[in-house]
């Protein structure tokens, strides 16, 4: 019950992270560019690309794994797409490794709630 408790608390975590707004291009006559700190946030491990590739991860893992009934399934079928999503982007040169951090942690917190939800 508590790794249950963890896990739904774990993916309400990363939901509320993914619904941070992103800052719209420059045009002219914006305001300023950001300090430092806030612009290193919206470029560094936790910019908005990168969580939306964890939940994206998390919740197609999810779902594979609730219809298999089977962890590795959720881990697998999400480390898959991502896969494919990236190789898809290195044909574009825009291959990113940390990406696929981003979608191995989504299908690791993925195959933690399908074996929670197992129980």
């Amino acid at each position: 019950m508590l790794l249950l408790r963890r896990t739904f608390l774990l993916a309400a975590l990363l939901a509320a992270l993914v619904a941070v707004p992103v800052a719209s291009p420059a045009t002219p006559g914006a305001p300023p560019a950001p300090d430092r700190a806030w612009r290193r946030w919206q470029t560094g491990a936790l910019r908005a690309d990168r969580l939306q590739h964890a939940s994206l991860a998390f919740s197609s893992g999810l779902a594979l794994g609730v219809l298999a009934r089977e962890p590795a399934a959720a881990a697998g079928g999400a480390l898959t797409l991502a896969l494919a999503k990236e190789l898809f982007d290195a044909r574009r040169n825009r291959f990113d490794a940390a990406d696929l951090v981003a979608d191995a942690a989504g299908a690791a917190l993925a195959a933690l709630a399908t074996s929670a939800l197992g129980r």
